[in-house]
Order: structure tokens, then sequence, then C-alpha cells
């Protein structure tokens, strides 16, 4: 058996050789082949042939198209433009008049009668504290201007009062003439307490100051009655 098998195994092998060295044949030329003439053929007449009639065609029933349903469109409201109001015209208010007197008979912390002349800002500041110690001196113009101010000192009664009543000039002194009013004599109240002054500015001058106290006005007293009357009562009327 093993030697079939060689055997075998050599017979392949000489075979492949032999295949492997046989020579190939050589190419057998191949001639094209002879075109055989052919005679040329006329064309046959082409015949126009009727055209078929038309037969009509019967229109389709169209179907009725159901309207598209209509979207209504929001319309944004238009703005209305609004008439521009310019606002009045306010004219800006005149300045507070300058104050020129102050006057009082029971607000003032100088307690003592006495009379003040003041020439500049610094005398000005200075009175003032003394006289108003919580408030802020006013606003004086000094360079064309002074301040002259009478001070009575205690007395009894809300009526009396004190007035500075003129500035006139005599012998080269100026004169301030002022009038202290009082109640009837013996016109008195009981635990009343005032002190009324009097303060005014005037135009600048360089002469010596006076102060001339005028006669004492007396006026009624507000806490006296009147009289009765003795006037006859008056009819009366019939009805």
């Amino acid at each position: 058996m093993r030697r079939y098998l060689i055997a075998a195994i050599v017979l392949c092998v000489i075979v492949g050789i032999w295949f492997m060295r046989k020579p190939e044949p050589a190419p057998v030329p191949v001639m094209p082949p002879t075109p055989t003439p052919v005679a040329p053929v006329a064309p046959a007449p082409v015949k126009h042939l009727p055209a078929p009639p038309k037969i009509p065609q019967k229109p389709k029933p169209s179907k009725p198209i159901p309207p598209k349903p209509v979207t209504p469109v929001p319309i944004a409201p238009v703005p209305v433009p609004r008439p521009v109001v310019s606002p009045p015209v306010v004219p800006p208010l005149p300045p507070p008049p300058e104050q020129h007197e102050w006057k009082g008979n029971n607000d003032t912390s100088i307690k003592h009668p006495g009379q003040i002349v003041v020439v500049n800002d610094h005398q000005w500041t200075r009175f003032w504290s003394e006289h108003h110690p919580d408030e802020v001196s006013p606003d004086v113009d000094f360079s064309q201007n002074m301040v002259v101010g009478v001070f009575q000192g205690r007395r009894p009664a809300d009526a009396f009062r004190i007035d500075i009543v003129g500035v006139r000039t005599e012998a080269g002194a100026l004169v301030v003439d002022y009038i202290e009013h009082a109640p009837p004599p013996g016109t008195f109240q009981v635990g009343v307490e005032v002190y009324p002054y009097d303060i005014k500015v005037i135009p600048k001058s360089a002469l010596h100051v006076k102060f001339n106290p005028m006669r004492a006005q007396y006026e009624p007293s507000p806490y006296q009655r009147p009289a009765a009357s003795t006037a006859p009562a008056p009819a009366p009327v019939p009805k």
C-alpha cells in the first residue's frame, strides 16, 4: 500500500513537470471576412394618413369646491397719538421782601431797658444771639443801612408796646423818636410780665444817634368792661 502511494506521488510530479515544459501551439492568424456589396435600396414613399377625427368628450361634472374656512386676522389697535400739552410756564416767585422791622413784647431774651445802634455784621450777629439765641440773625445790608432799637424792660400787662415812629436830623444828630403805648393808669395783670421792644432798619448815617421818648399814649384796657348803656330800650315790634 505504501508503495502504491509513493508511486502515485511520483507520477503526479512527473506529469506536472511535463505540463510545465510543454510548448504552446503557434497562434493561427484570423483573417477578417470580406464584405459583400449590397445594392442601395430606394426608400419607400411615405403616405400621409388623414388625422383621425376628434371625438368630443363629455365634460366631466365638476364637484363643488367647499369654501375654505377664513381665519379672522386680529387687527391690532392703532394707537391714537395724544396731543402734546406743554406744562404751563409758572413765572418764578419774586423774592420775599426784606424785613426792616421786628416788634414784640414777650419773645425776647433781653429783659433790661435800653437802646441799641448796630452798624456792621459783627455787631448785628452778636446782638441777635442775645436777643434770640436760637435763631440765625436776619440779613441786613450794612453798606447802606444801620439798625436802631428800643427795649422798655419789664411791664405788668399785655397791652404795653413800643413803636419807633420816626427818624430825623436835628442839630447835627440823628434823632430816633419812639412812643410807649400803655393801658390807662391803674390797669395791670397779676403774674403777667412783658418786655416790649421795637427794632428797625434805617438808612445809614455817620451822625450821632439820639433816642427821644415822646409822650406816652394811653389806650383803653381790653380787660375793662364797657359802661352800661343808658339809652332807652327799643319799643317792642307788634306782631
